[in-house]
């Protein structure tokens, strides 16, 4: 499986006249060696691939890797010179949106005859086209979100804090079996839904408002990520319109997105739905994004993105209206483009969820 990953890099080494490529990003080093921890490296040559790492990681590595070689990294020994002076790599390659300056900087001084050449996103794009067992992982993450989700909405009552909320779900990620979220649990009540990314509070959940609850979860290396918006009691008009706004918008993107369209057609189907209600200024975020060993990747549905919609993409449907001191409203599905079919992933209901009233 990883060797055809590692198959698509050298092919990439060979587009672009590189004789290597050295990775910083954890969840391309993941998605090609199997690795995953808070330090570590991996050199891509035409045959050969490493794993630079520390000590404390020496003996996971080894578990989780196979034919990859492991060099630990030492103080004062500069690892990356000495395998480009071995492997006389004269042209790198190098993930550009995971690498810092001060690294880049580091090694423009140290390996003097290696031309450091940016990689862009190709190697996140490798990611976008999924394998079986990759989205049979993500199915395995969105079935353990579900039965989280359904656990904790059945213990929400008007007066637990968003902060409350969100401990609860977390903790049944993991009853459930998930290794961890794939990102802080977004719990957003009343005024404070009309922020697309709010952190959970100490505010109370009351009657009459909209409250979002964004999740996922992380297993085997892979993510899920999922939006439900729902009421407590009975709520004004306007919260009621947004609802069906959203609704309509999600199920209109699911019906309409196909493999070979434009992914920017996706974002103005969606987008194009929502203006026409007269609540275009409200949506302001892009109508989805890929979901695997990140929970945002490639490809994102939005007016910039560019390519198709190619069968094995997994990625989100999630629009929004967030309206200032009112509340807002998130759907959110994961789909699977098939060669003939689109499969919706995520399995919670989507319409009007109430608690009471």
């Amino acid at each position: 499986m990883r060797e055809n990953r590692i198959s698509r890099v050298v092919d990439i080494l060979g587009e672009m006249d590189m004789d290597a490529c050295v990775l910083r990003g954890m969840d391309n080093i993941f998605y090609l060696s199997g690795f995953r921890g808070s330090e570590g490296a991996l050199v891509v040559t035409r045959g050969d691939v490493l794993l630079l790492t520390d000590f404390r990681y020496i003996t996971h590595a080894a578990e989780v890797t196979k034919n990859v070689t492991i060099l630990e990294i030492k103080p004062k020994i500069d690892i990356l010179a000495d395998i480009c002076r071995k492997y006389d790599i004269r042209k790198l390659g190098f993930d550009s949106l995971h690498t810092t300056y001060d690294t880049y900087f580091r090694w423009k001084e140290s390996l003097k005859e290696t031309e450091l050449i940016p990689l862009a996103q190709r190697v996140e794009n490798i990611r976008a086209i999924k394998e079986p067992v990759e989205i049979e992982a993500i199915r395995k993450a969105i079935g353990i979100g579900t039965a989280a989700f359904t656990e904790t909405f059945e213990a929400i009552r008007p007066g637990k804090t968003e902060k409350q909320v969100a401990a609860e779900l977390e903790h049944a990620m993991r009853r459930h079996g998930a290794d961890c979220p794939s990102f802080s649990t977004i719990v957003a009540s009343g005024p404070r839904a009309a922020l697309p990314h709010a952190e959970p509070t100490d505010r109370e959940l009351r009657e009459g408002e909209s409250v979002i609850i964004d999740f996922g979860v992380q297993v085997d290396g892979y993510c899920s990520d999922e939006t439900c918006s729902f009421v407590i009691g009975e709520t004004n008009g306007k919260i009621q319109e947004i609802f069906s706004i959203v609704r309509d918008a999600k199920d209109l993107g699911l019906a309409s997105v196909r493999k070979g369209m434009p992914v920017r057609d996706l974002d103005m189907i969606v987008r194009g739905y929502i203006e026409e209600k007269g609540y275009g200024e409200f949506f302001r975020h892009g109508t989805g994004h890929g979901v695997g060993v990140a929970v945002h990747e490639a490809p994102a549905v939005s007016t910039q993105s560019e390519g198709l919609i190619e069968p094995h993409m997994v990625f989100t449907i999630e629009p929004g209206i967030y309206i200032p001191h009112l509340g807002g409203v998130r759907l959110e599905d994961m789909v699977l483009i098939e060669e003939d079919r689109t499969t919706v992933l995520t399995k919670i209901r989507k319409d009007m969820l109430k608690i009471g009233g």
